[in-house]
């Protein structure tokens, strides 16, 4: 009995990581960083030129100091 609830345990783990991942927005692409006074809207509105699904400020790598303007196709 210890022996399958210690599976089933590590199985529901295992479901709810995968799905919080699966939640997380992955960009397709970064376009260029975002100015102080760029902000999400303006981003949003050059991915949305660029023929993405959207887009919003973010800081990609670790130490940046302004976030990029990434960009990303909804894949729903």
């Amino acid at each position: 009995m210890d022996v399958t609830k210690t599976y089933v345990t590590i199985f529901l783990v295992a479901i709810l990581t995968i799905s919080v991942l699966i939640q997380i927005q992955q960009y397709d692409r970064c376009i260029g960083p975002c100015l102080r006074f760029y902000g999400n809207h303006q981003c949003y509105k050059n991915c949305r030129k660029a023929n993405y699904d959207g887009g919003q400020c973010d800081f990609v790598k670790k130490g940046e100091k302004l976030p990029e303007c990434c960009c990303y196709y909804n894949k729903n």
